[in-house]
């Protein structure tokens, strides 16, 4: 049941990673195209939180599957088929996991690339020519 939960959580959150990937390159052209990178918090923040929090949800679930597993072989069922599943269940969790991490960190870096930079002041020239006199 809760390897169930895991899973689909883990489903959304790779849902919500496209999601956010896709909306953050739209608005991040949108916020370059207006010289307003401001506009981009928001889904810049959702994607450090995804890749910030995904892998330790997939090590939750690796940790769950290891648990089930070592358990089946305490009651004494030494079968590779019953201990098969929980491993194969560990390593979908980790790969689910990382699977959200990742392409939510190249979206953030690609976001932040893609941002115009912030506006610096630059004096007229009539100013900078005068103080040199």
């Amino acid at each position: 049941m809760i390897g169930n939960i895991i899973q689909y959580t883990l489903y959304a959150i790779f849902w919500l990673t496209v999601t956010l990937a896709v909306g953050g390159g739209f608005i991040a052209a949108a916020a370059r195209k207006a010289r307003n990178p401001a506009i981009v918090d928001p889904w810049l923040a959702g994607l450090a939180l995804i890749a910030a929090t995904s892998p330790y949800v997939g090590l939750f679930g690796t940790v769950w599957h290891i648990i089930q597993a070592l358990s089946g072989i305490g009651s004494g069922n030494l079968n590779v088929a019953a201990i098969a599943h929980p491993i194969g269940e560990a390593l979908y969790a980790t790969l689910w996991g990382l699977g959200c991490a990742i392409p939510a960190l190249i979206a953030h870096r690609v976001i932040l690339m893609v941002l115009p930079e912030e506006p610096v002041a630059v004096a007229p020239e009539e100013a900078a020519s005068s103080t040199q006199e």
